[in-house]
């Protein structure tokens, strides 16, 4: 067996299961359609649907028929929102965007989100992420960092996101836009481009026929593109409605149907003498990729905090409260398990920014912050609702429970010592959860008794009815 396709096979091995940088991104709770979304699933009956014909294993039309790794996802979407997905034919992924810029497919099974695109799309949570990679000739050293070789032809795709993405973060590479990744491989091995870009998966299903003691991946990029659904934007509700679909799919799924495609088998030869010195170097090129896989691990947890955090105060964000009350819901409607919610609004906020200035005004938003996570139970979750108002989700709480833990917080506030003098009192609205609630019906409820708070005068607690 020859080397390179030895590193290939540990190397894919390695990111079979890249899918799950997703879980920064999607919760794996079960899909439930608002009424709205359903009448227009109703309404529509089918979805049209375009993909690349060119991109194993990712997709592929073959005889008319949508096979690979997206079609097997997109099997299970159909299931999920209960009515077909029609596949479109086209002859190249350049035909397939035009389409889709004439609303002529209301969805894309798999593509990544660029300015251009968001012109006629949106774009959903992801539910697939590879590597892209670097393809040279065989006598190429490795290469550490793509900004060594921007002067270089370099060969991508026409019509890839990620050529529109690599132009904005490089401006000076020196892209060359080729018909196919075949055609962009074969300009390598005859020193037309110096390489290729192109992810990792596809390379390598490629290198499996072809280019074997030729071409070989001689880097990779420190990015992790990750790819969703794509539909159109002139029917706002359908990316709600892929993105519960592929909420609802389970890790357990998603990593049998990558594994799938992504794992090649190949046999060993007999030649040990050279296999002692293959497996020398795959040592060296394994710990190497094992290193930037534990970084990769790293970084996207590093994301993940980013994705549900708020950047001035260091709580949780308004993502990160709608998954947990949407999980709380759940687990209220199954089990009747009790729950409430406190909303919390600081009381003329508008004059400490008028009088002090904003960086006064953000200082006091993250004390406020330190100073009701100090308090609150771990149990419950925090987070910044928007400006100057607070949410807190308080599990196994009834409405008087959070009702004695707000006049806690309230007391806690209006004798906090905070800089320059500044005296601060907070209103809160408190809901507690009644069979059949909605988030929405829950917030409007919280709302409308923070608002009578205010309405008596501030600096007090207030029972929703």
């Amino acid at each position: 067996m020859h080397f390179l396709t030895f590193v290939f096979c540990v190397y894919l091995l390695t990111f079979t299961t890249v899918t799950v940088a997703q879980e920064a991104f999607v919760n794996s709770s079960e899909s439930h359609f608002t009424e709205q979304e359903q009448a227009y699933l109703k309404h529509k009956q089918q979805l049209s649907l375009c993909v690349d014909p060119n991109w194993m294993p990712y997709e592929k039309i073959e005889q008319g028929k949508h096979i690979g790794m997206s079609a097997d996802f997109m099997s299970l979407f159909a299931e999920k929102i209960g009515i077909p997905i029609v596949l479109k034919p086209t002859e190249t992924w350049t035909e397939s965007l035009l389409l889709g810029q004439q609303r002529a497919c209301d969805l894309f099974s798999l593509v990544l989100s660029t300015p251009e695109r968001e012109k006629f799309l949106n774009f959903s949570a992801p539910y697939i992420g590879f590597p892209l990679v670097i393809a040279t000739r065989y006598e190429q050293i490795f290469i550490n960092d793509i900004a060594n070789i921007l002067d270089k032809p370099l060969g991508v795709q026409k019509g890839y996101a990620y050529a529109e993405l690599l132009r904005l973060q490089y401006p000076n590479i020196n892209l060359v836009e080729v018909p196919s990744l075949e055609e962009g491989l074969d300009q390598v091995r005859n020193n037309q481009l110096f390489a290729m870009i192109g992810s990792l998966p596809s390379i390598a299903y490629v290198f499996k026929h072809k280019y074997i003691g030729e071409l070989k991946v001689s880097g990779k990029l420190e990015q992790l593109w990750h790819l969703g659904v794509g539909v159109r934007n002139d029917e706002a509700l359908l990316v709600g409605v892929f993105n519960k679909a592929i909420a609802s799919v389970d890790k357990q799924t998603r990593d049998k149907i990558t594994s799938h495609w992504m794992t090649t088998h190949y046999e060993l030869g007999t030649d040990y003498q050279r296999l002692l010195k293959i497996l020398f170097v795959l040592v060296a090129v394994l710990a190497f990729f094992l290193y930037q896989h534990f970084q990769l691990k790293k970084y996207n947890r590093l994301l993940q905090h980013l994705s549900v955090t708020d950047k001035l105060t260091n709580v949780n964000n308004r993502i990160k409260l709608d998954r947990q009350l949407e999980i709380l819901l759940k687990q209220a409607q199954g089990k009747h398990h009790a729950f409430s919610l406190i909303l919390l609004d600081m009381d003329h906020f508008k004059n400490i920014n008028d009088t002090y200035g904003h960086l006064v005004g953000d200082y006091v938003l993250k004390t406020l912050a330190a100073i009701l996570e100090d308090n609150i139970q771990p149990t419950d979750t925090l987070g910044r609702w928007g400006g100057e108002e607070f949410l807190i989700l308080c599990p196994e709480k009834n409405a008087l429970q959070a009702q004695v833990l707000a006049e806690h917080l309230r007391h806690l506030i209006a004798a906090y010592p905070f800089e320059h003098y500044i005296k601060l009192t907070a209103s809160f609205g408190i809901a507690g959860y009644y069979q059949d609630d909605e988030s929405d019906s829950l917030i409007k409820r919280a709302d409308d008794a923070l608002y009578r708070a205010k309405e008596q005068g501030r600096n007090a607690v207030v029972l929703a009815d």
